[in-house]
Formats: C-alpha cells, sequence, structure tokens
C-alpha cells in the first residue's frame, strides 16, 4: 500500500519545530528515523498532512558523558547507543538493551526519541532505562521541563507529552558503586521479531548481601513497568525464600494479555523464568568481581 503525500516541512531550530507542530495541531507529527511512524501511515493506520522534520534541526543526535551520568540526543540511533564507547563503558547495559531492537538495519535508522515516544509496550529499552532512574528532557510551547521516565509512559502508545512537544534528550544517572545490571530477553518467535517479554536487573551488594535490587520489565503491561515494593530485599541474601517473593511482588504489578506470542498463563511463567536468570546472573558476577 502507498503512503499518501504529505508535506515534509524542515525546521532549523527546536522553537521553529514546535511553532510548525502547535500550527497545524493534529494534522502534524514530528519525525525522527521515521522506522515505525512511516510504515503506519503506509498501512493508513495513521495520516498526517505535515510532517515537521527533526533532521534538519542540529546537534540532536549527540551521546555525550557528564558528570553525573549520560545524555542521549533524541535523534541518537539505536545503533549509536549500541555502539557508543561512552555508554558501553559507563552504561552497557543500556548498550545491550539498545542492540537487542530489530536488526542492523532497523537500529541504523530508527530514532531513541521517536522510539520512546511511541511508546510500544514491548520495545527494549525502556526496562534497562528505567532501572537506571533515567529522565525525558522535553520542550513545547510552554517551555522546557523534565520527566522521569517511570511517569512518561501512560497507557499503551500514549506518553506525558503535551501537544506541540518534543522529546529533547535523555539523561541517564551513573550507576551506583558496587553494582551491576542486565537485560534478558524472551522472543517465542525470530529473533528480529518484538519480545514476549524483557527483563532488566541492577543488584547492588556491600558486605556479601543484597543493598538494592531493581527491575523492570517490558512486555507484560500496557506500559514498561518498574517494580515497586522491593525494599526488603535490603542486607538479605539472595535465597530461594527472598526469591519467592520477589517473585511474588512482580507478579501482583504485571498484567499481561495474550497474544500470538504466548498466553496471559505463559508470559507470567516466562516472566518468572527470566526475573530468576537475570538475578542469577548478576549475584554471580557480583560475588566473582
Amino acid at each position: 500500500m502507498t503512503i499518501r503525500s504529505f508535506d515534509l516541512l524542515q525546521p532549523r531550530s527546536l522553537a521553529e519545530a514546535i511553532t510548525l507542530l502547535v500550527q497545524h495541531g493534529e494534522d502534524a507529527r514530528a519525525i525522527g528515523g521515521g522506522t515505525t511512524l512511516i510504515i503506519l501511515m503506509k498501512q493508513r493506520a495513521l495520516q498526517y498532512r505535515y510532517l515537521v522534520d527533526l533532521q534538519s534541526i542540529p546537534g540532536l543526535n549527540q551521546i555525550s558523558k557528564e558528570p553525573e551520568g549520560v545524555r542521549i540526543g533524541a535523534l541518537a540511533t539505536h545503533r549509536s547507543v549500541e555502539l557508543s564507547p561512552v555508554i558501553r563503558e559507563a552504561l552497557p547495559v543500556v548498550a545491550e538493551a539498545f542492540s537487542r531492537v530489530g536488526n542492523v538495519r532497523v537500529r541504523q535508522t530508527a530514532s531513541v526519541g521517536g522510539n520512546l515516544a511511541h511508546a510500544d509496550y514491548r520495545l527494549d529499552p525502556p526496562p534497562a532505562l528505567l532501572i537506571l532512574g533515567a529522565e525525558i528532557s522535553a520542550m513545547g510551547p510552554n517551555g522546557a521541563r523534565k520527566i522521569p521516565l517511570k511517569d512518561f509512559f501512560r497507557g499503551m502508545y500514549e506518553t506525558a507529552l503535551e501537544p506541540g512537544e518534543l522529546l529533547v534528550d535523555v539523561k541517564i544517572p551513573s550507576m551506583p558503586a558496587k553494582s551491576k545490571a542486565v537485560y534478558l530477553r524472551y522472543s517465542a518467535m525470530s529473533a528480529n521479531d518484538w519480545p514476549c517479554l524483557g527483563v532488566a536487573a541492577m543488584v547492588t551488594r556491600e558486605n556479601g548481601r543484597c543493598k538494592e535490587l531493581r527491575l523492570a520489565l517490558g512486555g507484560v503491561a500496557a506500559t514498561p513497568v518498574l517494580v515497586n515494593g522491593l525494599t526488603f530485599v535490603k542486607d538479605q541474601l539472595l535465597d530461594e525464600d527472598v526469591m519467592q517473593q520477589i517473585l511474588a511482588v512482580v507478579d501482583e504489578q504485571i498484567s499481561p494479555f495474550s497474544d500470538l506470542r504466548g498466553s496471559e498463563w505463559y508470559k507470567r511463567q516466562m516472566t518468572q523464568v527470566f526475573i530468576r536468570r537475570a538475578i542469577a546472573q548478576l549475584d554471580s558476577q557480583l560475588i566473582e568481581g
């Protein structure tokens, strides 16, 4: 199916892009890499008279190390995040999560900002970003603001962005000392397919025991899930009794639904399997380290 005609608007600044989005209202949409948007427009699932091309705005594709973490521009591609020496050294779990998206051709085009703004509940990067406390920088007609990523996803394909507002960059804090993090995903179909589920975990150890555990999941609710209520693991060994408590807490906070990648029951079971794998992998690494 061919795409309906549209006008491609090429602003030279964020302010100009925001003005164009406000001016054309529901007839306009910002476009970054376009990997998802163009497909949806070809399928006639979405239609816009104007696309505001953010690629014409300089400086939005930068990845930079900062004193308290890393900043990723909205137009940085998944491939650039995956291969970035800055990301690989400081936040390897982020590089791993971005490396699992689609295939190389997709990752070379898809933008970080566009993917997050699309808000698909199955995305690989959000769980890894959530356990690290990532924060969105947005700019719109009312100025700039910060949005914690845990508050960014409002529903399936819905975000906290207001009309005319753009995602500008993602700030990711540095990992705590004596911490390890991992992202695991399970696909019931091909490796290039959306994951049935994704699990990101971070464990911080102190004096041989768990100081903090963070878990986030994708594909098992209408939005990515940052698991709450895990403070009971502090000063504990991550033994079977504690693991059972962790799994019970997680099971209460997910709401998977049946689709071609698995039933609700199956996704709940696989969530438990992969949480066990992630925690076991991290606990082993921290003991050896």
